[in-house]
């Protein structure tokens, strides 16, 4: 089973132990958002991935130039979903979706004090999505892309569209190197977003330095 083995594949988040968001330039040939992370041996989806014990998903993610890219797993059979720039609810940049017999949706949202708003539908605003549920292991996965930069300059035109949701976001984007604060939550039990989560976890994590380009004299 696919599940089973990723917990010998995969780090542990841990206390002192710093996720890392490596970079890797060819990932937009690499991760398909099919919604099942491939790890066939030698041919690693991911550049890396990690298991977060205090809310039981998988992180499975990297960035190049422009997007990074990301998959959560779980089990739960509700929402779920990841924040980035913010340790609570507050000011977190937030994807979140989920997976029903009836429909299969995904939102973009920006934490309001204890609690998010919708910003608007993956659909309108990520470059590529999918989820799916996986009958043999009981997963849930989540793919998406997401620019590295969401508000202000460089950020896509369908974001600027939405400046006023994004202005109350911790952050204006991820940059290589820096560390940032991140949450992982999800309810286990429903798919309403009006529901509380029942599992949170919140830490920080670090982009991976992106290497410098020399330049070759004629």
């Amino acid at each position: 089973m696919r599940y089973a083995s990723l917990l010998v594949l995969c780090s542990f988040v841990v206390a002192g132990v710093m996720p890392v968001m490596p970079y890797g330039p060819d990932l937009d040939d690499i991760v398909f958002t099919d919604g099942y992370v491939d790890r066939d041996e030698g041919e690693r989806e991911y550049p890396h991935e990690f298991f977060d014990r205090a809310t039981g998903m998988t992180v499975s993610w990297g960035y190049d130039d422009s997007l990074f890219y990301v998959a959560l797993e779980t089990r739960g059979k509700g929402w779920f979903g990841i924040g980035f720039g913010s340790a609570t609810m507050d000011g977190a940049n937030m994807v979140i979706g989920f997976d029903t017999d009836d429909t299969t949706e995904a939102f973009c949202l920006v934490g309001r004090g204890h609690s998010s708003q919708v910003v608007a539908p993956a659909d309108e605003l990520l470059p590529d999505w999918d989820i799916d549920f996986d009958d043999e292991t009981g997963v849930t996965t989540l793919e998406f892309a997401y620019p590295l930069r969401w508000r202000g300059k460089g950020a896509p035109v369908e974001f600027a569209a939405y400046e006023d949701a994004f202005r109350h976001a911790a952050v204006d984007g991820l940059e290589p190197g820096d560390i940032y604060d991140m949450i992982l939550a999800q309810n286990t039990r429903t798919p309403s977003l009006d529901a509380k989560h029942t599992h949170l976890s919140s830490f920080k994590f670090k982009m991976g330095e992106k290497p410098e380009v020399e330049e070759v004299g004629r």
